[in-house]
């Protein structure tokens, strides 16, 4: 009986390659970015909060 069915099944597999090194020079810069976004904003807006505007660009930078 098992003769008569077939499975057929395809399995993809996505090996992410980066060593450490790599990914942590892009969370690096990933956080300069978000740095240097937060202090342009709170020179435009000297009011802000700089911990928060950072917090934002972080999140912002991740999502991207």
């Amino acid at each position: 009986m098992s003769d008569e069915y077939e499975v057929k099944t395809e399995t993809e597999y996505k090996v992410n390659t980066k060593t450490d090194t790599e990914k942590d020079l892009e969370n690096t810069a990933d956080k300069i970015k978000a740095g240097v976004k937060a202090v342009a904003k709170k020179i435009e807006d000297t009011d802000r909060d700089l911990g928060t505007e950072y917090q934002k660009e972080k999140l912002k930078e991740k999502l991207d």
